[in-house]
């Protein structure tokens, strides 16, 4: 396990792409972050408020315990980064034999699967802590008074935005591993994230199915929060359903990853 872990360091330290969208990505949740800081203080200081009634420096957007769940939603918007490097991997494998020559030389197909699931969990795991950290210091130095649960309180999702990215890149890798090109499986993998299931799940009335679709089901991990600012109620905890239907999905991927690598001639 060790050696395949070492063989993925080995990839991403001297691969240009990784530290370009990591990069992109880290510094994308910190302009969206800052950006939004700023502009709330910007109203704020020229006298401006929501319909002359509410001052927009009070709503607590970055303030504890608010500020894991928002943070935490509007990074998951951005996992699309990290699942185009999960892409170019997979399918960099494949067009370079890279993945037959593993092959050849001894490694498994179940070695192949757990050195990218490796990759996976350290790209899931490495943004959820930088996350957390933003996070972190994003409340500690936004909210004026706070006790020791307004810390805690929401903090969970954090381990669900852990998951939510660790499914989606194990669909990215599914995608990859099935077009085996870069950029028709960057095509299919926005088009179907964009357009075809958001137009089908926009077409179904009942909300159990809609939940049940792949995409549908991993952002429903963490639901929209912003509403609660306009009186509207919001669910602000992640429910045991949801975190079930994705384990579901991430052992369907991970049987349908097999049945690709074990049937198809390297």
């Amino acid at each position: 396990m060790t050696r395949l872990f070492r063989i993925e360091l080995i990839k991403i330290r001297t691969n240009a792409a990784f530290w370009v969208l990591a990069s992109l990505h880290i510094g994308i949740i910190l302009l969206v972050i800052l950006s939004g800081k700023m502009f709330l203080r910007s109203i704020s200081l020229n006298g401006e408020s929501i319909t002359n009634l509410i001052d927009p420096s009070a709503i607590p957007l970055y303030q504890f315990p608010d500020i894991w769940h928002n943070v935490t939603y509007v990074a998951a918007y951005l996992k699309f980064i990290l699942a185009i490097y999960m892409i170019i991997s997979i399918t960099n494998e494949i067009s370079f034999d890279t993945l037959r020559q593993n092959i050849m030389n001894g490694l498994s197909r179940i070695d192949f699967i757990v050195s990218k699931y490796f990759l996976i969990l350290l790209l899931s795991f490495g943004s959820a802590v930088f996350v957390l950290v933003t996070a972190l210091v994003t409340g500690l130095t936004s909210t004026p008074e706070f006790e020791a649960h307004d810390l805690i309180k929401y903090s969970g999702f954090i381990p669900a935005y852990f998951l939510l990215l660790t499914a989606y890149l194990v669909f990215a890798f599914l995608i990859g591993l099935l077009i085996k090109r870069t950029g028709l499986a960057m095509g299919l993998m926005f088009l179907y994230t964009l357009i075809i299931e958001p137009v089908i799940v926009f077409r179904i009335k009942t909300d159990w199915i809609k939940g049940l679709f792949p995409l549908k089901a991993i952002n429903n991990l963490i639901h929209m929060p912003f509403g609660k600012y306009a009186l509207r109620e919001v669910q602000d905890y992640v429910a045991v359903k949801d975190i079930a239907i994705v384990a579901v999905y991430l052992i369907l991927f991970t049987w349908f990853i097999y049945l690709l690598l074990r049937r198809r001639d390297l």
